[in-house]
């Protein structure tokens, strides 16, 4: 089942990730897993075609399907230069490198937050005041936490934890209503003041004792 976070960008989950489509550009980012191939194409045939791949880092539920993918859509293939992508099979398509600040598509452009692996890139569409997060973020609930915050992906599954986190201060200076992420619930809550009280919780938390005290 997808679901339409903003006028024309929808996400779909395929088992525990999700993918997500921007139907004016026609781009799809990630693919899932390989497992997950049988409802890829079901999801992208109700949006319209694929001309552009944006794949986020190397994970397995990310680029499961990029071969199937290419061969079925033959789409320009974007990837971000800083993440080492050797492993996954890109077939015959020509694969383009994206710097942080790249536009993609009009008006949607890349952010570097390395961490989580060393490359990975979301998508910040200044317009929809949307932030497509990947794996840069996860839903709080992800955790077995309430809903409705966002928290760094699992030390386990992550390159570098400590980046992971302290990166995340490179998103303050965009502007998003909506964050939506690939593992758990999306935020639509003030996700950008959640999570500048969350990497500037020394004064956010020592303000809270005080009026406590006061």
């Amino acid at each position: 089942m997808s679901t339409e976070v903003a006028p024309g960008v929808y996400q779909r989950r395929l088992a525990h990730s999700k993918v997500v489509y921007l139907s004016e550009a026609n781009l799809l980012v990630d693919t899932g897993p390989e497992s997950e191939w049988d409802s890829l194409p079901e999801f992208l045939d109700e949006r319209g075609d694929v001309d552009r791949l944006f794949v986020s880092h190397a994970h397995g539920d990310h680029v499961g399907n990029v071969k199937r993918v290419i061969e079925t859509y033959d789409p320009e293939v974007l990837v971000p230069e800083n993440e080492p992508l050797d492993e996954v099979d890109f077939g015959d398509a020509s694969v383009t490198e994206v710097a942080d600040g790249d536009e993609i598509a009009d008006g949607v452009s890349v952010v570097e937050v390395p961490g989580h692996t060393e490359g990975i890139c979301g998508i910040h569409i200044p317009e929809k005041s949307l932030l497509l997060c990947t794996d840069i973020l996860d839903g709080s609930d992800r955790r077995g936490l309430p809903a409705g915050f966002l928290l760094p992906p699992p030390a386990i599954y992550t390159w570098d934890s400590r980046k992971a986190e302290t990166n995340l201060e490179r998103l303050l200076s965009l502007s998003f209503d909506t964050a939506v992420v690939t593992h758990g619930t999306n935020v639509d809550d003030d996700p950008r003041g959640k999570l500048e009280a969350y990497l500037d919780f020394p004064n956010h938390y020592r303000k809270d004792l005080l009026a406590e005290r006061s």
